[in-house]
This record gives structure tokens, sequence and C-alpha cells, in this order.
């Protein structure tokens, strides 16, 4: 076997997983070796299907494998923080999926633990690797269509069954803020550079308890840019980023699945249009490979503790403006056995 390739395992059989399997499978630095369930026979199906070398029937199994190099998490968003904290104490590299953390307050220790530990800890916020991302911030600030002046973005999708969606669970951290509404929120503070001066909030409760629609307003530089979000669970899905300028504006239809058509980002100047193409390379698979680049050294995590931390404070300022209740979640290393 190569030196050079990463193992890795996967924690939980979430859905999302199903996105990022290929992904690794197609990197060739990475090998996937195993996956863990707290259900043993379910752990041994998934992997069968899969063709996933192994299979755990506990979540500290797998971190106690010496040839896992790093792991993958996929769990509710209460049980991110002290798992992934288990799989750093275990000399594991963490991916783990956004919110990295259901507070502010809940990242810190954990982001300075991966830091003491030497590890690379990364939010999967895959939209952020994308040549489209990258591009739209650059047109902005190169003055594409002049002064940027507003920002709108929208994610709404379709619970199937809201009664076992584990995001409908307020003991799960669950609702639709920190779940689709954290992409609006971080692609407005990447292309600000910044935190919001001000912001504004109001939810839609579901009968559970959590937010399942939300709807945001961040005021950047005293309110010389606005930017307003919507984000939801309970209807068709709903995609979009628009920027408003002093010249022109520009949208991007897909800026959350940007490996999906169109796969460009249209320039509204006047009368005149520009259609600028963009790749359509998948997101979790240059996910995996900055993951894998900076586990070697060669570069940086694309999505970066201070942002991460950045995003997460203005999560808990809007869930704190919207009066949602604050999350009860798991003490270090308990819950997820």
């Amino acid at each position: 076997m190569n030196p050079a390739l990463l193992n890795w395992g996967i924690i939980s059989t979430a859905r999302i997983n199903d996105e990022v399997i290929p992904a690794i499978e197609h990197s060739s630095r990475s090998r996937l070796l195993g996956v863990a369930s707290r259900d043993e026979q379910r752990a041994r199906a998934y992997a069968a299907e899969r063709g996933i070398p192994r299979s755990y029937g506990s979540y500290a199994a797998l971190l106690a494998d010496q040839e896992i190099d790093c792991v993958y998490i996929s769990l509710p968003n209460s049980l991110h923080v002290p798992m992934a904290s288990a799989a750093l104490e275990a000399g594991k590299h963490v991916l783990c999926e956004k919110p990295l953390a259901t507070s502010h307050e809940e990242a810190v220790g954990l982001i300075e633990q991966a830091r003491t530990s030497g590890l690379i800890l990364m939010e999967a916020f895959m939209y952020r690797h994308h040549d489209r991302t990258r591009l739209l911030r650059e047109l902005v600030e190169g003055g594409a269509i002049g002064e940027l002046q507003l920002i709108k973005s929208s994610f709404h999708f379709l619970a199937a069954d809201p009664a076992s969606d584990v995001r409908f669970r307020p003991e799960l951290a669950g609702g639709a803020l920190r779940d689709v509404g954290s992409y609006c929120v971080s692609l407005a503070t990447h292309l600000m550079g910044a935190a919001p001066d001000e912001v504004t909030g109001l939810a839609r409760l579901a009968s559970s308890g959590v937010d399942e629609m939300f709807a945001g307003v961040l005021a950047f530089d005293g309110g010389a840019v606005n930017a307003l979000f919507d984000c939801g669970m309970c209807s068709n899905l709903h995609i979009g980023v628009t920027l408003l300028g002093s010249e022109g504006s520009a949208h991007v239809a897909t800026p959350w699945y940007p490996h999906l058509p169109p796969a460009t980002i249209e320039i509204h100047r006047g009368e005149q249009r520009e259609t600028i193409e963009t790749s359509t390379d998948n997101p979790y698979w240059l996910e995996v490979e900055n993951l894998c680049a900076a586990v070697a050294g060669e570069t940086e995590p694309t999505v970066s503790a201070e942002e991460t931390l950045r995003n997460l404070e203005v999560l808990d300022r809007l869930a704190a403006a919207a009066r949602l209740p604050r999350y009860q979640t798991n003490p270090k290393g308990t819950g997820f056995q």
C-alpha cells in the first residue's frame, strides 16, 4: 500500500455519506478503510453494500483502529464536538460536518485541542472549496458590479419525514438555521471577510420546538452592505445567491451545489449580460483533497479555524435575536459509544 495514502474512517451511516464516500474513493491520496455505527449489524451491512473493507459496531472501536488516519464525522450536530474531541484524542485528523459545534463557545476548546495536538480539524463546508465560490469573491473584490450593497441568499428543502428527521430534534441541536442557514451565513461572511456589525433574525418553530424556517439580516460596515437570507426545511428545494452592486448584479443559481448545472455566474450591468463559465468539479472531492494536502503540510485548510469560529459566533447571535432556545449538548466524551 502507498504509505502516502490516508486511511479514512466514517463515523455514522448518515445519508450525506453517499456524497462523501465517492469523493474519498476518487481521491488518489485516500483510502476508505472503515465505517462505524452503534449497531454492529447495520455497520456490517452498510460496509458490504458499499464495498468498505472494515465495519465497527461502535464509534470507539473505529477510533481504536491504529490504521485509521482520519475520520469523517456525519453525526447529528449535538455529537460533533464530543466525537471530534475523542477522535483527536485518538490521534486522528478530523473532517466534521457543519456546523462544527452548536455554539462558538463549544468550538473554542475543540479547536485549541486540535492545535495543541498538531492534528488537522476542518469543518465540512464543501462549497467553499469550489472555484465558483472563489470567482464570486474575486468578482466582488475586483469591482465587477461596482460597490457591493446587498447579498440575497436562500436555501430551502423539504424534509421527507420530520417525525424521523434528526434535524427536527432539539436535543440533537437541529433546526434550519444551523443546517441550511449556515451556508447563507458562511457565504456572506466569506464575501465580506468579516462578521456583521448587527444581526436580526426571525424564526418559525416546528411542533418539536426547532426552527423549521428562518429569515435573517446581517448588517456590515454600519449598514453599507446588508445580507438578507431565508432558509427552511418545509418547502421544495429553493436555492440561489444574488449580489447587488452600485453598477450591476451577479447571480449564482446553485451556490451550495456547485457541481450541478448551471455551472455559471451571471453578471448584469444595465443592458449588458455576461455569463462566466465555472468548473463542475465535485466539491466533496475538492474538500477531501484539501484535507489530505493540509495533513501533508502542503497547504492550509480552506475552511480555517478562524472562519469557523466567526460563523458560529454569527449563528449564535442570530439564534439569540430570534429567541431560539440554547441547545443542551452532551459533555465531552459522552453519548456516542
